[in-house]
């Protein structure tokens, strides 16, 4: 069985060694990267506004 160091240095060999696999991963990693962003913003914005009791009064909405 090969060490883990070894197959994690292959990987890098070949990725780096295929230019096109490479920007595969990077497109891959930067497309979850703005899913994960989008899912968050979406949260939240539809999110209730919450003021807090002691500044209620001066609170004028958005």
């Amino acid at each position: 069985m090969a060490d883990f160091a070894t197959s994690v240095n292959d990987f890098f060999a070949f990725l780096f060694a295929n230019p096109g696999y490479l920007l595969l991963l990077a497109g891959g990693i930067a497309a979850f990267v703005i899913f994960v962003v989008a899912r968050h913003i979406h949260k939240i914005r539809s999110e209730d506004i919450f003021v807090h009791q002691a500044w209620g009064a001066n609170w004028k909405g958005r």
